[in-house]
Order: structure tokens, then C-alpha cells, then sequence
């Protein structure tokens, strides 16, 4: 009678994660581990930021960057709440400021696709330009 091999018997079983990692962190899709290991430092640092806040941040910007164009206008930067894009593109853009500068250029270089997303589907708002230039997108 033929017999499974081990890791085929292994492979079917369910994943099982271990009791030291039973607090998931979400990651940044894309990122090098280099990159989060200096976001989760950055969470620690300050005291404003939770585990997990970083990574949050970057998947609401991705989903408000792919919403339905006439979703899009921002309402010229009024908004403060934590579930618009604005809010999670600044703290993204605060973030890059105060990573070191090879995770900061990672970081850049998976929002760089987003941006330029948002920036072909919005026009700017021409009396409020700032230096937040996506909270005053319309």
C-alpha cells in the first residue's frame, strides 16, 4: 500500500502559529523586512503611534486610492478623520520623514504608484496648494 510523503501530509495540515506569535502585526505589502523592522522600532519610539498603526496607514491609502473617482475629493483638506486617505497619507509622509534614509527611499518607492494614481484621478483645489498636496485634491 503506497504511503504520502511526510511533507505532503505536512503541507496539508493547517498552519499553526506558535504562542509567541500569536499577536499578528500587519505588514506593509511589498516591504523588506529591513523596512519593517524600522517601522516597528519607529512605532515603539513614539508615543503617538500603536503596533500595527504604519502598515494600517498604508493599506486605508491604497483602498482610497483605488475607490470610484467621484469618492476621491478630499473636501479640501477638512478632514481630520482617521479613516480618509488624507489622514493616512500624512502619517505616511511623516513616517518617510523619520525612517533612515534607505528604508524612507523603500517606503517612497511603494507609495510612488499610489500617488500617482490618486494625482491622475484628482485635480487640485487651486486657491488651498500647500505642501500637503493630497488633502487639497478634488
Amino acid at each position: 500500500m503506497p504511503r504520502r510523503p511526510p511533507a505532503r501530509v505536512r503541507a496539508q495540515q493547517p498552519r499553526r502559529l506558535s504562542p509567541w506569535r500569536a499577536t499578528f502585526l500587519p505588514r506593509i505589502p511589498g516591504a523588506s523586512g529591513a523596512l519593517q523592522a524600522a517601522v516597528v522600532r519607529l512605532e515603539h519610539a513614539d508615543a503617538r503611534l500603536t503596533p500595527g498603526d504604519i502598515a494600517q496607514a498604508f493599506t486605508q491609502w491604497r483602498r482610497w486610492v483605488h475607490r470610484p473617482v467621484r469618492q476621491l475629493s478630499t473636501g479640501a483638506g477638512s478632514c481630520p478623520c482617521p479613516s480618509c486617505g488624507t489622514w493616512s497619507r500624512e502619517v505616511l509622509e511623516r513616517t518617510a520623514h523619520r525612517l533612515p534614509p534607505r528604508q524612507a527611499r523603500e517606503l517612497r518607492r511603494l507609495l510612488e504608484p499610489l500617488d500617482e494614481r490618486f494625482l491622475s484621478r484628482t485635480v487640485p483645489v487651486p486657491a488651498r496648494f500647500e505642501h500637503r498636496w493630497w488633502a487639497y485634491r478634488a
